[in-house]
């Protein structure tokens, strides 16, 4: 008699046969599992190794990742935009380079089902959809919805109507989320972006917490609005005739020591810095931020030049000590904002007050402030605490360069200048 001892036969075989099926299922499965991990590596890789700006390199990565690695014939990244204003993006790649996802996509409306569906999206045959028939194969879409807010979707294509496998679903729902928070920081990056962007134009012209107040308020638009605001002109008198007889550079270096002594003393008084025009300071109180001491603030603020002046003239010495400084302060309403184009703007106020103030200060004499009668109106009692008042004159009433109508006009000659 044979014995068999053959172990793959028997009852003992069929039980050995079944563990290794069981072992190969599982290995299959973290195989599996091992791939999509690869692949998802592979997706945040990309991103950390690639200039954030270059959104269209990015997108095109992640794509080219999802249809190499998961047989893909197409993948489209439909993006919208509506933080300002309603924009649409396409992030479209082929496996079939004469295939145009993004042509057979724009405009349709299941767009908009796709990016308002609350779970994918799936259609086993697109021959049979009514507006998705000119693509062969299968698609899976995935809307993309970040807090509240849906921004776009996912979509994926394969050439065969068998669909797309229920765990394929899942790794791909995985891969939404990885791109809902990849286009949340590209937001967040660009708005910062953006900001700083805001913040350097406007720190041209305001204080820090006056910028501040601004981008809380909202991002600086083209436009202007009436306003009541004092405008101060501020102009160095002589030193057209010494720039004669300087090197270019030296009135340039004058010049810059001049206005920073200056420009400060504006920001600390919670004025404006419209304009410098050669050797003179144009500012504005009371705008863009409402200052109900706007007047108060602009006369305060010329006292306190005057003594910035003569700290500017004994550094400087010599020749520069002939210099004097002339201001025109008017009060009034005028149209104040932003000129220019959106990507390059400009803060400025026009007006009668405006032309009004710089006739003032051209009327003024070496180192006098010439103020309008508005302006004192003000200020009456204010004029008693502010330092560096050495005698204040009632000129009467004027008619200005240019003008039809008369100013009440007064003289303020500083102690310190």
């Amino acid at each position: 008699m044979t014995i068999h001892t053959d172990k793959e036969s028997g009852p003992d075989g069929t039980q050995f046969e079944l563990v290794k099926k069981n072992y190969l299922e599982i290995l299959a499965k973290y195989e599996h599992r091992i791939n999509e991990l690869s692949i998802l590596k592979e997706l945040i890789e990309s991103v950390n190794s690639l200039p954030l700006a270059d959104q269209e390199l990015i997108w095109r990565r992640q794509l080219e990742s999802l249809i190499r690695y998961k047989s893909l014939s197409g993948a489209v990244l439909y993006q919208i935009e509506t933080r300002q204003g309603q924009k649409e993006k396409f992030y479209a790649l082929s496996f079939d380079p004469t295939i145009d996802y993004k042509n057979h996509l724009f405009g349709l409306q299941v767009l908009e089902t796709m990016v308002n569906a609350k779970e994918p999206f799936l259609v086993g045959d697109l021959g049979k959809h009514d507006e998705l028939s000119m693509i062969e194969g299968s698609m899976l879409a995935l809307p993309l919805v970040s807090g509240d807010e849906s921004i776009g979707a996912l979509i994926l294509f394969r050439n065969h109507t068998e669909g797309f496998p229920k765990n394929d679903i899942r790794f791909f729902s995985i891969v939404r989320d990885h791109f809902i928070n990849t286009i949340a920081f590209q937001r967040f990056y660009f708005e910062k972006i953006e900001e700083e962007r805001h913040i350097s134009q406007l720190s041209r012209f305001f204080s820090k917490n006056v910028v501040k107040k601004i981008l809380e308020s909202s991002t600086p638009k083209l436009g202007g609005e009436r306003k009541k605001a004092c405008i101060l002109f501020a102009d160095l008198q002589g030193f057209t005739a010494l720039s004669e007889q300087l090197a270019p550079e030296q009135v340039v270096d004058v010049l810059n020591d001049f206005f920073r002594y200056m420009i400060p003393i504006v920001f600390q008084n919670q004025g404006t810095l419209d304009k410098l025009i050669g050797d003179c300071i144009m500012a504005v109180f009371g705008a863009p931020i409402d200052d109900q001491k706007a007047c108060y603030h602009a006369v305060k603020a010329a006292l306190e030049m005057f003594v910035a002046f003569n700290r500017f003239k004994d550094k400087t010495g010599g020749v520069y000590q002939h210099l004097k400084m002339t201001m025109g302060i008017n009060f009034g309403e005028l149209i104040a904002g932003f000129l220019g184009e959106q990507n390059h703007l400009d803060y400025t106020v026009i007006g009668d007050t405006v032309n009004a103030a710089q006739r003032l200060q051209s009327m003024a004499g070496g180192n006098e402030i010439f103020i309008s009668g508005q302006v004192l109106d003000m200020i009456p009692k204010d004029l008693n605490t502010m330092k560096n008042i050495k005698s204040v004159y009632d000129l009467g009433t004027m008619t200005l360069k240019g003008k039809s109508h008369q100013l009440k006009v007064h003289r303020i000659v500083p102690e310190i200048c």
